[in-house]
């Protein structure tokens, strides 16, 4: 599920560099930016490392955002998730795992979501101040977040937003056992109309001879 990370982020004007706003008042702008639609699309790369700096096989996939709800979609895996019901389908044997899902974890790979939640602020504390830096021409704003969960499975997460837009750049996820791995968005989509219901449901009709494993 690690590799699900996936991630997200927010504002709608630049920060004036001698009116720089502290990392409390970026989350707020933050989440108050993604609140702003009924619905997300995001696009994203994912790269990663193990604990002895191997890199990882990148990934490209997209991840569709709803409430509580959410999907995601890459070429090894898709996760469905309505309510407390999760389904994750791997293409490659062709067969769905369902599952429950507990829509209060704080843990990012199970609900990702919650880096634009007011729930956010009891389960994470920022360090430091925000970083500011240039990348590639689009001007960066750097947050450290630290797991206050009791046996996190990550030992940070750096989330960068693009200061001028507040749209998310990129997730980077610290590991426990030491693995690196980020997700850098490359496209995010504000839907002012949500999706229906059945799109955040695995469609067993849509895979013949799927083989199914019921978990819950």
């Amino acid at each position: 599920m690690k590799r699900l990370i996936l991630i997200l982020l927010t504002g709608t004007t630049g920060i004036a560099a001698a009116q720089q706003p502290n990392a409390a008042q970026i989350m707020e702008r933050f989440g108050a930016r993604m609140r702003e639609s009924a619905a997300l699309e995001l696009h994203f790369d994912f790269l990663g490392a193990d604990a002895k700096g191997v890199a990882l096989d990148p990934l490209a996939g997209v991840m569709y955002i709803q409430g509580n709800d959410y999907v995601v979609l890459n070429a090894e895996v898709e996760v469905y998730v309505q309510g407390v019901t999760k389904w994750v389908y791997t293409p490659g044997i062709n067969e769905a795992i369902i599952m429950g899902h507990d829509p209060l974890s704080a843990d990012l790979a199970d609900n990702p979501f919650l880096l634009f939640s007011a729930k956010l602020s009891r389960d994470y504390r920022l360090t430091d101040k925000p970083e500011y830096y240039s990348d590639k021409g689009v001007d960066i704003v750097a947050l450290n977040l630290i797991p206050t969960a009791k046996n996190p499975a990550y030992t940070s997460l750096l989330l960068r937003i693009n200061s001028r837009t507040f749209l998310p750049h990129s997730l980077l996820y610290l590991s426990k056992d030491g693995a690196r791995y980020e997700a850098v968005i490359t496209a995010c989509t504000l839907q002012n109309e949500g999706y229906p219901p059945d799109h955040f449901v695995f469609k067993e009709k849509e895979h013949p001879g799927v083989f199914i494993s019921d978990l819950r």
